[in-house]
């Protein structure tokens, strides 16, 4: 495909009024409420956690994630080290694959998000009680 092609901020937005994430690029398999643009190398999306959210524990085997805090905040954990990284609106992070991880964001944050390659390879992994309870712990 040649030229450029846009997804308008208001037909995001919309999209984000009925789901918490929406992806805007990628080779996707699952309906969207949102028209996606067709690519087979990356996925592109953004959440929008309205109220606080913990994502459960998960990896990819061979995704890498590329992540920019739009607005709000976000905490992430990495389950090897048990290190917790706090991210602020503005911030940008990698979650390099392999990497077992427990995340959890505020009430009213968007997060803009890249996954190459763009395949879906998340699953879930094994957490202590320890994590249980920080992703229980509101921000």
């Amino acid at each position: 495909m040649n030229g450029i092609q846009k997804i308008s901020k208001e037909k995001i937005d919309e999209a984000l009024k009925m789901n918490d994430r929406q992806y805007l690029i990628g080779n996707l398999k699952v309906p969207q409420f949102l028209e996606h643009i067709h690519d087979n190398e990356v996925e592109v999306g953004i959440s929008h956690y309205k109220k606080f959210t913990s994502d459960t524990p998960h990896k990819h085997s061979d995704v890498t994630e590329y992540q920019m805090i739009l607005q709000g905040k976000s905490y992430i954990k990495d389950l090897f080290t048990s290190e917790i990284t706090q991210l602020n609106e503005g911030d940008f992070y990698i979650v390099h694959k392999n990497t077992p991880y427990a995340q959890k964001s505020a009430a009213n944050t968007r997060i803009l998000f890249f996954k190459h390659p763009g395949i879906n390879d998340k699953f879930l992994v094994d957490y202590d009680e320890v994590t249980k309870e920080w992703l229980e712990k509101e921000i």
